[in-house]
Formats: structure tokens, sequence, C-alpha cells
């Protein structure tokens, strides 16, 4: 009779690892889901959650907004999961359509003399797939990758072809925005002040994601 063993199991800080870039809370056997979820009480639509639920815990809970809840036993295999049923290609399928990657952000410099630079940003889930659906998502122009909002604005207002601005914090530079149902943010930066050297920075999930040098000369 052949023997049975598990290999070393997979720890919080392993799942937590791969789990990334949400908000992570782990329910383990002798916990309750409910429990976890009403400790959250910061999740928002730019703060998501996710719980992730061991074998032999009871899936009965109250669903609350902007917290995922994902069964680990669901992803193959009872028992304690091990490195073999708990690994990154399959976490990655079962939160894949929940968590969001980084996003592809094109923003391409104006020929010389030109005043428009089209930015075009498409959410995508951690599998690297398109996401399809209405997203929220910081965006501002700054001076170098990942800076502070810069203190020299376009000369003109951006010009909106994809996606809503539900809030301008500074004019022509930050705003939040939802994106369109395709899950595309499209606007263009209006500038005929020379040299202008601009990126764009876009913040998901408390992720910052760069694009650029967009270069406006003359």
């Amino acid at each position: 009779m052949g023997s049975h063993y598990n290999r070393a199991p997979m720890t919080k800080d392993k799942v937590l690892a791969t789990a990334t870039p949400a908000q992570t809370v782990i329910v383990q056997a002798g916990e309750s889901i409910q429990d976890a979820i009403d400790s959250i009480t910061d999740a928002t639509s730019e703060k998501t959650y996710l719980v992730l639920v061991y074998p032999g815990v009871s899936r009965s809970y109250i669903p609350k907004d902007n917290v995922n809840v994902v069964f680990l036993e669901d992803m193959g295999g009872g028992g304690t999961p091990d490195d073999g049923s708990v690994t990154a290609a399959k976490l990655a399928d079962a939160l894949g359509a929940q968590l969001f990657g980084a996003p592809s952000i094109t923003a391409n410099s104006p020929t010389p003399g030109g005043t428009t630079a089209n930015v075009v940003i498409q959410f995508r889930d951690i599998k690297g797939n398109n996401v399809t659906k209405h997203c929220i998502a910081r965006v501002w122009i700054s001076d170098t990758a990942g800076g502070d909002p810069t203190m020299q604005s376009p000369s003109g207002s951006e010009a909106v072809a994809k996606g809503f601005r539900l809030q301008t914090i500074t004019a022509k530079i930050h705003w939040i925005w939802k994106s369109h149902s395709d899950g595309i943010i499209q606007f263009a930066i209006v500038n005929n002040t020379f040299p202008r050297t601009y990126y764009v920075n876009v913040e998901i999930g408390g992720q910052v994601y760069s694009r650029g040098p967009i270069q406006f000369i003359n």
C-alpha cells in the first residue's frame, strides 16, 4: 500500500504574496467568514478587499459591497491546501475576474508643433485580460514618472473621449475617473506651451502605474 504525504503547506504569507494587490484577509478553519467581513469597515470601489477562505469554514455569510470572497476549496482538492493544490496559476484563475492587474496605458507624444496628446487607459485583470465593465481610477499628470501632480498645467482643458470625470481635484491635472463600460478611459491632453514634458499616472487599488514621457515641442 503506497504512502501519501502533503508537501509544505500553503502558508498565509504565500497566499498573501500571490493574491496582491487587493487588501487581503485570510479565514482559516475554526474562524468565521462573517467576522472577517464585519471587521472590514473601509472598503470602497477604490479600495477593494479579498477574503480568502480555507477549507473547513462555514460558507454562510452576508455579502458586503467591495469585499470579494473566494473559497480555496473550490480550486481543487480538500483538506489543508498544499503547494500542489493551491498554485499561483489556480489563484490567478479564481481571482482574475475580481482583482485588477496593471492597466494598459497609451500616451504618445504629438508630432513637433502638435498640441494634442491622446491618452488611453484600459483596465486589465491580474491575468492581463481586458476588463469590460465600469471601473474607477485616480489619474494625474506629473513631471516625472509616479511623481506629484505637476505645477505646470497644460494650457488647455482635457478633451474627454471615453469615460466620465467623477471628480476634478485640480483642473487640467488631477481627476477621479469612471471608465466606459468597456473598461477604457480616453482623453486628450491639450497644450500649446512649449516645451513641456508630462507623465500620466494611474492609481488602481493602491498601486501606481505610469506612462511617458509625453513631450510637447515646437
